[in-house]
């Protein structure tokens, strides 16, 4: 308890703290010239999110209609203060744990493009060790997240007749289809899985695991033709999920059109991926018998090292918060005078435990279920999905 109260008074003492940050600053000075200043900022600063204004592209009317589909944490901004002696420790934890990052994973000197032919370079030169990276990356929680997507699908299968067709998109090295396999035989169920990537050579690494339905296919034209690529028709599956896949796609609604397209009626969808911090929905991490929530260091870990570093230039990655909110927005007509729409039936985000058990890796999970919606209801998801896009891309 002694040793706890003294890091306690360690860290709030900012006369012990204050000449160990001078003397940074002044390494810095003396090696960087011109970049004190920016060191001075990072000690002592704001991480502050964007605000989406409606105000210029929809009605009062529609505004108030947006808010319906939109959290609080979505539409307002989102800040998160702290001054040089807490500046301090954060900026200490992120450059060793962006040391970390760099020796063991080695991601690229700089961010791409991030467009469909860089995400493509990246995965062709990660595709070997995919599986032991991404594991390494995710303290193996992607296993967790794989499997969950694995038991949906069997649980749609017992409860649809003890078969299904399932539809995995962004299957990658075939995780998903192998846990499927592996659970559907101990529920005595039967699931069809088709496992869609963009990439040959993580479908090269799927292949190997002695498994069927392996397909090279293009996730924002599951029912166009095109050459080289599968297409599927319209109520083709009855389910879908896709599991860390939507960042590396650049128009994520054309993908949860084409899955509404191919999604029988009360088909089910999952999705799973990053998801900015809430700070009010912070983590909490054991700290000398107390447990302390996190959201200043979750937000700024996420802006200055998980975003720019993990995401982008180790996985070709974008941020896919808002994917989230346009999902449940996407309509589209069948062409018989009928509108479909996704009902969500789950949304979760949590902050959970990366590297030394710091809750530091935000991801949400969402599922949502094909349904009729009327005619109306299809007309005001498809404007308030507009104005959505148009802040995002501005």
């Amino acid at each position: 308890m002694k040793i706890g109260r003294f890091l306690f008074d360690l860290i709030r003492n900012s006369d012990i703290l204050n000449p160990a940050r001078r003397a940074i600053v002044r390494l810095l000075k003396k090696q960087f010239p011109g970049k004190e200043s920016h060191m001075a900022n990072v000690l002592n600063q704001s991480t502050v999110f964007s605000e989406l204004r409606f105000s210029q592209v929809l009605a009062e009317e529609d505004e108030v209609e947006a808010k319906k589909h939109l959290p609080e944490y979505i539409l307002s901004p989102l800040s998160v203060h702290y001054g040089p002696v807490k500046g301090f420790f954060l900026f200490v934890l992120r450059t060793f744990l962006s040391l970390l990052v760099v020796v063991f994973l080695r991601p690229r000197s700089r961010a791409g493009e991030l467009d469909q032919k860089d995400v493509d370079k990246v995965y062709d030169k990660r595709a070997k060790h995919y599986d032991r990276d991404h594991h390494i990356t995710t303290r193996g929680m992607d296993l967790s997240f794989r499997k969950m997507a694995a038991w949906l699908a069997a649980i749609l299968a017992r409860n649809r007749n003890g078969s299904v067709k399932i539809l995995d998109l962004c299957t990658g090295t075939g995780e998903i289809p192998r846990h499927t396999k592996c659970i559907s035989e101990l529920l005595h169920v039967t699931v069809d899985v088709t496992g869609l990537d963009y990439n040959e050579h993580m479908l090269a690494i799927a292949r190997r695991k002695r498994l069927n339905g392996f397909v090279r296919g293009d996730a924002t034209e599951l029912t166009t033709p095109k050459e080289g690529f599968v297409a599927f028709g319209e109520n083709t599956f009855d389910g879908v999920t896709q599991v860390f896949g939507i960042g590396g796609i650049s128009e994520p609604v054309k993908v949860f059109r084409g899955v509404l397209e191919v999604l029988k009626p009360r088909g089910t969808y999952l999705m799973i991926d990053m998801h900015r911090p809430i700070p009010e929905l912070s983590g909490e991490m054991p700290f000398f018998g107390w447990w302390l929530k996190t959201p200043v260091l979750e937000a700024y870990i996420y802006e200055k090292t998980t975003l720019p570093l993990v995401l982008e230039r180790l996985w070709g990655w974008r941020d896919t918060t808002m994917c989230f909110y346009l999902l449940p927005l996407v309509t589209y007509d069948d062409g018989l005078g009928q509108c479909w729409g996704f009902e969500t039936q789950i949304l979760e985000v949590e902050s959970h435990r990366w590297w030394f058990g710091l809750p530091i890796m935000p991801v949400a999970k969402i599922v949502v279920k094909k349904v009729a919606i009327s005619t109306e209801e299809a007309k005001a998801r498809k404007k308030i999905l507009q104005a959505l896009c148009q802040q995002t891309c501005e």
